[in-house]
Protein backbone atom coordinates (compact mmCIF):
# COMPACT_ATOMS: atom_id res chain seq x y z
CA UNK A 1 0.00 0.00 0.00
CA UNK A 2 1.18 3.47 -1.14
CA UNK A 3 0.44 6.44 1.74
CA UNK A 4 0.11 10.17 -0.06
CA UNK A 5 0.93 13.12 2.21
CA UNK A 6 -0.20 16.47 0.13
CA UNK A 7 -0.29 20.04 0.58
CA UNK A 8 0.65 22.92 -1.34
CA UNK A 9 4.13 22.64 -0.11
CA UNK A 10 5.02 18.74 -0.90
CA UNK A 11 3.44 16.00 -2.08
CA UNK A 12 5.39 12.60 -0.69
CA UNK A 13 4.53 9.05 -1.51
CA UNK A 14 5.68 6.15 1.03
CA UNK A 15 5.72 2.40 0.82
CA UNK A 16 6.03 0.36 3.88
CA UNK A 17 6.45 -3.45 3.66
CA UNK A 18 6.84 -6.03 6.27
CA UNK A 19 9.37 -8.67 6.52
CA UNK A 20 7.46 -12.20 4.97
CA UNK A 21 6.53 -14.19 8.13
CA UNK A 22 6.13 -11.65 10.18
CA UNK A 23 3.13 -9.85 11.11
CA UNK A 24 4.34 -6.55 12.43
CA UNK A 25 6.78 -4.15 10.77
CA UNK A 26 9.97 -3.14 12.54
CA UNK A 27 10.51 -0.21 10.20
CA UNK A 28 7.84 2.93 10.67
CA UNK A 29 8.15 6.20 9.05
CA UNK A 30 6.12 9.77 9.60
CA UNK A 31 5.22 12.68 7.52
CA UNK A 32 4.19 15.61 9.81
CA UNK A 33 2.42 18.75 8.05
CA UNK A 34 2.24 22.35 8.56
CA UNK A 35 1.60 26.14 7.46
CA UNK A 36 5.44 26.82 7.63
CA UNK A 37 7.08 23.70 7.84
CA UNK A 38 7.30 19.30 7.23
CA UNK A 39 9.13 16.88 8.86
CA UNK A 40 9.47 13.78 7.47
CA UNK A 41 11.20 10.46 9.19
CA UNK A 42 12.19 6.98 8.56
CA UNK A 43 12.82 4.81 11.29
CA UNK A 44 14.01 1.15 11.25
CA UNK A 45 13.79 -0.78 14.73
CA UNK A 46 17.16 -2.74 15.13
CA UNK A 47 16.01 -6.42 13.99
CA UNK A 48 12.57 -7.40 13.28
CA UNK A 49 9.00 -8.41 14.32
CA UNK A 50 7.70 -6.79 17.75
CA UNK A 51 10.99 -5.68 19.70
CA UNK A 52 12.11 -3.85 16.45
CA UNK A 53 8.30 -2.40 16.05
CA UNK A 54 7.94 -1.00 19.50
CA UNK A 55 11.30 0.73 19.42
CA UNK A 56 10.26 2.05 15.76
CA UNK A 57 6.88 3.39 17.13
CA UNK A 58 8.79 4.82 20.49
CA UNK A 59 10.73 6.87 17.83
CA UNK A 60 7.75 8.27 15.83
CA UNK A 61 6.10 9.02 19.56
CA UNK A 62 9.15 11.41 20.38
CA UNK A 63 8.85 13.27 16.48
CA UNK A 64 5.20 13.63 17.52
CA UNK A 65 5.57 15.31 20.83
CA UNK A 66 9.00 17.33 19.62
CA UNK A 67 7.55 18.83 16.60
CA UNK A 68 8.31 22.00 17.14
CA UNK A 69 12.24 21.79 17.78
CA UNK A 70 15.16 21.65 15.54
CA UNK A 71 16.04 18.65 13.67
CA UNK A 72 18.85 17.75 16.05
CA UNK A 73 16.94 17.98 19.11
CA UNK A 74 14.08 15.87 17.98
CA UNK A 75 16.79 12.77 17.28
CA UNK A 76 17.78 13.33 20.78
CA UNK A 77 14.45 13.18 21.88
CA UNK A 78 14.31 10.18 20.00
CA UNK A 79 17.23 8.54 21.38
CA UNK A 80 15.29 9.63 24.94
CA UNK A 81 12.73 7.51 24.20
CA UNK A 82 15.15 5.07 22.98
CA UNK A 83 16.24 4.14 26.33
CA UNK A 84 15.67 0.47 27.38
CA UNK A 85 14.47 -0.48 24.08
CA UNK A 86 16.63 -2.13 21.48
CA UNK A 87 16.97 0.49 19.28
CA UNK A 88 16.39 2.39 15.78
CA UNK A 89 18.01 4.06 13.53
CA UNK A 90 16.89 7.30 11.84
CA UNK A 91 17.05 10.16 9.27
CA UNK A 92 14.65 12.87 9.60
CA UNK A 93 14.63 16.17 7.70
CA UNK A 94 12.54 19.06 8.64
CA UNK A 95 11.72 21.64 5.54
CA UNK A 96 11.32 25.24 6.29
CA UNK A 97 9.61 26.84 3.61
CA UNK A 98 10.20 30.66 4.37
CA UNK A 99 13.65 29.92 4.43
CA UNK A 100 13.34 26.99 1.52
CA UNK A 101 16.36 24.77 3.46
CA UNK A 102 15.71 21.01 4.76
CA UNK A 103 17.80 20.22 7.52
CA UNK A 104 18.82 16.99 7.64
CA UNK A 105 19.98 15.04 10.81
CA UNK A 106 20.82 11.15 10.98
CA UNK A 107 21.74 8.46 12.90
CA UNK A 108 21.90 4.98 11.32
CA UNK A 109 21.80 3.30 7.70
CA UNK A 110 18.92 5.52 6.71
CA UNK A 111 19.81 7.05 3.42
CA UNK A 112 18.77 9.61 1.95
CA UNK A 113 19.30 11.57 -1.76
CA UNK A 114 17.99 15.06 -2.63
CA UNK A 115 18.40 15.90 -6.10
CA UNK A 116 17.66 19.73 -7.07
CA UNK A 117 16.46 21.49 -10.02
CA UNK A 118 19.90 22.09 -11.71
CA UNK A 119 20.89 18.52 -11.74
CA UNK A 120 22.47 19.11 -8.56
CA UNK A 121 22.84 15.71 -6.29
CA UNK A 122 23.54 15.74 -2.39
CA UNK A 123 23.67 12.46 -0.69
CA UNK A 124 25.09 12.65 3.14
CA UNK A 125 26.89 9.46 4.10
CA UNK A 126 25.15 8.44 7.36
CA UNK A 127 26.11 8.28 10.76
CA UNK A 128 27.45 4.60 11.82
CA UNK A 129 25.50 3.13 15.18
CA UNK A 130 21.61 3.29 16.78
CA UNK A 131 19.94 5.21 18.94
CA UNK A 132 18.99 3.39 21.81
CA UNK A 133 18.86 5.71 24.96
CA UNK A 134 23.49 6.27 25.15
CA UNK A 135 24.98 9.54 24.94
CA UNK A 136 25.59 10.13 21.04
CA UNK A 137 26.89 12.94 19.25
CA UNK A 138 24.94 13.59 17.23
CA UNK A 139 24.85 16.61 14.58
CA UNK A 140 22.37 17.98 11.86
CA UNK A 141 23.27 19.63 8.02
CA UNK A 142 21.21 22.54 6.28
CA UNK A 143 20.81 22.26 2.59
CA UNK A 144 19.08 25.05 0.68
CA UNK A 145 16.51 23.82 -1.96
CA UNK A 146 14.54 25.17 -5.09
CA UNK A 147 10.76 24.52 -6.11
CA UNK A 148 11.05 21.31 -8.29
CA UNK A 149 13.39 19.38 -5.89
CA UNK A 150 13.01 15.85 -5.26
CA UNK A 151 14.12 13.82 -2.42
CA UNK A 152 14.32 9.90 -1.24
CA UNK A 153 14.85 8.21 1.94
CA UNK A 154 15.22 4.49 2.39
CA UNK A 155 15.65 1.66 5.12
CA UNK A 156 18.04 -1.25 4.25
CA UNK A 157 15.63 -3.29 3.37
CA UNK A 158 15.23 -1.20 0.01
CA UNK A 159 18.06 -3.02 -2.49
CA UNK A 160 17.44 -1.00 -5.84
CA UNK A 161 16.75 3.27 -4.92
CA UNK A 162 14.56 3.78 -7.81
CA UNK A 163 15.65 6.47 -10.44
CA UNK A 164 13.41 9.64 -9.42
CA UNK A 165 13.14 11.26 -12.85
CA UNK A 166 10.64 7.90 -13.64
CA UNK A 167 8.00 9.24 -10.79
CA UNK A 168 5.70 12.15 -10.05
CA UNK A 169 3.88 12.30 -6.43
CA UNK A 170 0.93 11.88 -6.37
CA UNK A 171 -0.37 9.90 -9.96
CA UNK A 172 -2.24 7.28 -10.55
CA UNK A 173 1.62 5.15 -12.30
CA UNK A 174 3.47 5.81 -8.85
CA UNK A 175 1.24 3.14 -6.48
CA UNK A 176 2.01 0.34 -9.07
CA UNK A 177 5.63 1.52 -9.84
CA UNK A 178 6.55 1.89 -6.40
CA UNK A 179 4.37 -0.52 -4.94
CA UNK A 180 5.85 -3.70 -6.98
CA UNK A 181 9.16 -2.43 -8.26
CA UNK A 182 11.77 -4.54 -7.92
CA UNK A 183 13.37 -2.54 -5.30
CA UNK A 184 12.50 -4.44 -1.66
CA UNK A 185 14.88 -7.08 -0.01
CA UNK A 186 12.38 -10.37 0.81
CA UNK A 187 14.49 -10.83 4.00
CA UNK A 188 13.90 -7.21 5.94
CA UNK A 189 11.63 -5.04 6.40
CA UNK A 190 11.49 -1.87 4.31
CA UNK A 191 10.59 1.42 3.71
CA UNK A 192 10.94 4.22 0.57
CA UNK A 193 9.73 7.62 0.73
CA UNK A 194 9.48 9.77 -2.17
CA UNK A 195 8.81 13.08 -1.99
CA UNK A 196 8.14 16.67 -4.15
CA UNK A 197 8.95 20.15 -3.31
CA UNK A 198 6.78 22.56 -4.96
Amino acid sequence: MVTYYKDHHIDVATVQKTKPGNTVCGDGHIVLQADTYTICAVIDGLGSGKGAHLSAEKAIRAIQDHQGEDAQQILEHCNEYLTNERGAVITLLRIDYEASTLTYSNFGNIGFILYQPDGTVVQPLPKRGYLCGRVQKLSSEQFSYKPGSRFVMYSDGIEQVPKLHQYKVPSCSVSDNLLHGDFYSNKDDATLMVGNLK
